[in-house]
């Protein structure tokens, strides 16, 4: 096949012979034209292609004055892969040489049977096979057939003929059905035309499976190879065994799957990227013709799925990363620099961020290798550790505007699925804030949409006030609302927020001040309203209700450990302690229990207010017993006194 497909070109050799004397010189003929049939007939059961070509070709080049005009010879190029090459006119073979030129394109020299001279005409027929090889672009088997087909000559026309039962598909310039043989009509210009026939039969499958031990538990892996292609599965197996272990360490998370890791040779969805189709669940597709560095990238792609990821670019750019990464270290060859690549296609680029499924083949060829080449850099730059980092955050619910005092941890969920998938803002965000380096340079020049670069401004404001804000709020971080705001990038909302998020927090310290004077602990439920509410009503109200307690507590506190009457000292002799009623209002209060704290203070109040009345009663019912004691003992003398003057 040629060194590249797209120089499938046709040569007609132009020599010319002098039918003159000797001392005349010949010369070169300039014009022609070729025109040509081909008809490439496949056989799969027999691993062979046959291509046959019917020429017919004429030599439109006026004799110069004194010399002829002639062509001894015809050229055609044809494919690298070509066996028994022949050539024959009317009246039986011909001589055809094959040889690879300068260029490197496999060229048939036809020698003709007689000189063609100025408007003469030749009808030859060249031949020649196509056999099945390890070579994925020419692949003849019952299972698959693929192979590119191409004109000949100045204008021709090409006929695919392919056995029923098989789904075809047409890759470049177009071939229509007729009566079941492909057919391109007639082609103006050979040289620019160009079909990638890709046939597929449905096929039995081999299976290949092995038990991987993983940190994130096994990994059951079964390879489907197409029956007649064994030995692909049995390398696709070898090297996914060998590459499980090292994905899930370089990744950072645990295997996240449950149940069969399956992948299964297909056939190439498109001509772009590589050639992977949209995966789903445990099945993997990875087509036959791609190179093993494919199976690692849709490896990767076990972890880093739409459910963690959600943003393509970045998905797609993260699995090329790691791949290479367990490339280097399995001596896999990469498909293709990405740097190189994206250059070559520049003309196709875009904001990464907005790389969708119809943006062509030179997009999507674009996309695969600009966000490898990115990634790549990016990762030099802030470590490998910062974006496992960011990963783990993220499969672990853990937001960008989160502090990274916070230490990931598992979910709850087998799956690993975080509650919200990364984008490319958070991603942004996640970066800068384990990494502490500013990125939006980099991310504007080839991620960002220009929507969300008109946002960066505003951003790094916000950005500036978060930090603020966190300075002053301390241990308790920033509110829930503001950090929503954040990470939605409604940086306007965001400022609103903490505009009220710090007010409430100058009330909290004059709140938290007061409560340290009179020896009370600020309820965990103060810090769960500001985090959930942040300043707005609902934590102002909590705000208020605690400082309700707060003054109440400490008047009553005042008043019982102020100095008391000696009828208030009498009074609480004996009686309920209020200092003890505090104790347990201040209890309370730590606890969260603003009633009962309240309730506790309002029964220390009673007993204070009760004390002096209680002394006053106490001390009449004093004397009262006195009295009566009194009368009693005067009431017992003299009845003894009586009793003894009887006697």
């Amino acid at each position: 096949m040629p060194r590249r497909l797209g120089r499938l070109l046709v040569v007609a050799g132009m020599l010319a012979v002098s039918l003159l004397p000797a001392a005349w010189e010949p010369v070169r003929a300039a014009e022609y034209t070729l025109e040509t049939e081909a008809t490439y007939d496949v056989r799969p059961a027999d691993g062979r292609i046959g291509v046959t070509i019917d020429v017919t070709f004429t030599n439109t080049t006026p004799d110069p004055e004194g010399r002829f005009s002639v062509f001894a010879q015809l050229l055609l190029a044809i494919h690298d892969e070509a066996e028994d090459v022949t050539a024959s006119d009317e009246d039986g073979a011909l001589d055809v040489d094959v040889a690879v030129d300068d260029d490197g394109v496999n060229v048939a020299t036809v020698n003709l049977r007689e000189d063609v001279r100025y408007e003469e005409m030749v009808s030859l027929e060249v031949g020649y096979t196509l056999a099945d090889s390890a070579d994925p672009r020419l692949r003849v088997r019952p299972s698959v057939v693929v192979f590119p087909a191409w004109g000949f000559g100045t204008t021709a026309e090409v006929r695919v003929t392919i056995p029923t039962g098989y789904e075809i598909r047409v890759d470049g310039d177009p071939l229509s059905d007729d009566s079941g043989t492909l057919v391109s009509g007639p082609i103006e210009d050979p040289s620019r035309w160009l079909a990638l026939v890709t046939a597929v039969q449905p096929s039995e499958y081999a299976n290949f499976d092995a038990t991987i031990p993983l940190t994130g538990g096994t990994a059951d892996l079964s390879v489907r190879a197409f029956v007649d292609d064994e030995a692909w599965g049995e390398r696709t197996l070898a090297l996914v065994s060998e590459a499980l272990p090292l994905i899930e360490a370089e990744i950072g998370l645990p295997y996240p799957r449950i149940g069969q890791l399956v992948l299964v040779e297909t056939v190439t969805a498109d001509a772009s990227g590589f050639g992977e189709e949209a995966s789903g669940g445990t099945e993997l597709a990875v087509a036959f013709d791609q190179p093993p560095f494919t199976a690692l990238h849709q490896v990767g792609h076990v972890w880093l799925s739409p459910e963690l990821i959600e943003s393509r670019w970045l998905r797609e750019g993260l699995a090329s990363v790691v791949a290479a990464t367990v490339a280097a270290e399995l001596e896999v060859e990469p498909p293709f620099d990405p740097v190189a690549q994206a250059e070559e296609v520049a003309d196709a680029a875009f904001p990464l961020d907005s790389w969708s499924a119809d943006a062509g083949p030179d997009g999507e060829a674009y996309g695969y290798a600009a966000s490898w080449a990115f990634l790549a850099e990016l990762e030099s730059g802030v470590g490998a550790d910062a974006v496992r980092t960011v990963l783990a955050r993220v499969a672990s619910g853990i937001g960008p505007y989160e502090s990274t005092d916070v230490e990931p941890e598992p979910l709850p969920d087998p799956t690993g699925t975080p509650p919200v998938p990364l984008t490319t803002r958070t991603f942004l965000d996640q970066l800068e804030t384990v990494s502490e380096t500013s990125l939006t340079e980099a991310f504007t020049a080839s991620v960002l949409t220009e929507a969300d670069v008109a946002l960066l401004p505003a951003r790094e404001d916000a950005r500036a006030a978060f930090d603020a804000l966190v300075d002053a709020a301390g241990s308790w971080g920033a509110p829930d609302p503001v950090r929503g705001a954040m990470t939605a990038w409604q940086f306007e909302d965001a400022h609103a927020q903490m505009d009220e998020a710090r007010a409430w927090l100058d009330q909290r310290d004059v709140l938290l001040e007061q409560m340290q004077e009179v020896g009370l602990s600020a309820p965990d439920r103060l810090q769960q309203a500001y985090r959930s509410y942040g300043g707005g009503p609902e934590a102002t109200a909590e705000l208020d209700a605690e400082r309700a307690v707060v003054d109440a507590y400490a008047a009553t506190a005042d008043d019982v450990n102020g100095e008391r009457a000696f009828i208030e000292r009498i009074g609480l002799i004996g009686g309920p302690d209020p200092a003890g009623e505090l104790s347990v209002a201040n209890g309370r209060f730590t606890d969260g229990d603003l009633r009962g704290a309240i309730d506790a203070v309002s029964e220390a109040q009673r007993i204070v207010a009760s004390a002096e009345t209680g002394g006053i009663v106490r001390i009449v019912s004093a004397a009262l017993v006195a009295l009566l004691v009194l009368a009693l003992a005067v009431l017992l003398v003299r009845r003894r006194a009586t009793y003894t003057g009887r006697r």
